[in-house]
């Protein structure tokens, strides 16, 4: 029964919409073949294109100039944070005392494996 009911209420709404109630008989249809497949595509995507609405040459031209001005603010801002970090972290880097190579040569001991000598050493 419920059957009977289901394929009613289809039928109804089909009739209420326009649109065709699919069977079972219409779903053991053949498939169409792949040129009409590509033929339907070709029109169909045809139509849409029609439907698409392009920007005047003057909205793009705006849009253009938005993005331009957009990307150089971005631009400076990065800019600007980028100079003034490097200036904080120079300023941090004269506070701290330079260690050189030398002060620490001069607390160890050094032993005779760790003494290398090259030709330009020997120059001097």
């Amino acid at each position: 029964m419920s059957d009977k009911s289901t394929k009613k209420d289809d039928k109804k709404i089909a009739k209420d919409t326009g649109k065709k109630v699919s069977s079972k008989k219409d779903s053991s249809k053949k498939k169409a073949s792949p040129i009409k497949s590509v033929g339907k595509f070709i029109r169909e995507y045809k139509s849409e294109i029609k439907k698409i609405s392009w920007p005047s040459a003057k909205d793009t031209t705006k849009n253009a100039a938005i993005t331009l001005a957009a990307i150089a603010v971005v631009g400076v801002f990065i800019w600007v944070l980028d100079f003034g970090l490097s200036q904080v972290r120079d300023l941090g880097l004269k506070k701290i005392p330079e260690w050189s190579a030398s002060d620490e040569a001069d607390d160890e001991i050094v032993t005779g494996s760790d003494l290398i000598v090259t030709p330009s050493d020997s120059a001097e």
